[in-house]
């Protein structure tokens, strides 16, 4: 089931060829948004978030693309889906209808919504670390769409060699994320978590959790520079992200993790979101 600019279809069989000849380009950008209910979580940091990343991309935002019409063709494409999931994943991509040129430098967008099953239950995996790619720790890289490829590549060299998931390092050789999202470590001085400036891809949801630590547990500093032999030193390790829900870290090279402290956290967290 999709929504292509504002209209459902079954399959993209069923879409008309010019839309589908905008799908040949790569997306511009990419964001997935949690739906409990039928209702999307943080829906308003999200579309600021949206629409922050498109002026940066440089490119014709269509005028009616209000924060209530997201809402509007979420409720569409969830009611063709007919699917009484309890959790929802929603996948939002845009494209450029037309390349830039040098008459028309700003281009058109159309959008692909997407709906799937998600789940809020932790799971737990170990860890490995990819190295054989850097991320730069600079702020295209905060953009979630800048380094999609290498977490894919990331992904493979991890399923390949039998784990779970895989750490990822910026061109400082220090932890930036995760190839399933933001990576939290829980020390006793605090909780922490690799800061914007070394590369993270800024999510709305790595943003709310942080919030969520702030304000509700309290712990004023949380965003820093973490070095890898650092991960082997905390008590536990999570990973938190839209797609892959909350992710408990078990174990890293001969380090292995309690979760008794995430549990209790990821529990916390998720109330706050449904209050």
């Amino acid at each position: 089931m999709i929504n292509f600019n504002g209209k459902c279809y079954s399959s993209f069989r069923s879409a008309p060829e010019e839309l589908l000849s905008c799908l040949t380009s790569i997306p511009i950008h990419s964001h997935e948004m949690l739906l409990i209910k039928g209702r999307i979580i943080l829906l308003e940091p999200h579309y600021f978030s949206i629409m922050a990343a498109l002026r940066r991309f440089r490119v014709e935002i269509p005028m009616h693309f209000t924060l209530d019409f997201v809402r509007e063709q979420s409720y569409q494409l969830n009611n063709f889906y007919k699917k009484n999931n309890e959790i929802q994943i929603l996948s939002l991509k845009f494209f450029r209808i037309n390349q830039p040129t040098n008459k028309s430098p700003v281009s058109p967008i159309c959008f692909l919504m997407q709906m799937g099953e998600s789940s809020l239950d932790p799971m737990n995996i170990e860890l490995t670390l990819y190295k054989d790619h850097y991320i730069f720790a600079n702020d295209y890289s905060n953009l979630i769409q800048t380094n999609q490829p290498l977490r894919e590549l990331g992904k493979v060299f991890a399923y390949e060699n039998g784990y779970g998931a895989a750490f990822l390092v910026n061109n400082h050789k220090r932890l930036v994320e995760s190839t399933h999202g933001a990576v939290f470590l829980i020390n006793p001085d605090g909780i922490h978590t690799p800061s914007l400036f070394e590369g993270t891809a800024n999510t709305v949801l790595r943003s709310s959790f942080i919030e969520f630590l702030k304000k509700e547990i309290k712990i004023p500093e949380i965003e820093t520079k973490i070095a890898i032999y650092s991960i082997q030193q905390a008590q536990e390790v999570f990973l938190i992200s839209s797609a892959h829900g909350f992710i408990h870290v078990t174990q890293f090279r001969k380090k292995k993790f309690e979760t008794e402290k995430s549990v209790s956290l990821r529990k916390q967290f998720f109330h706050y979101l449904n209050r």
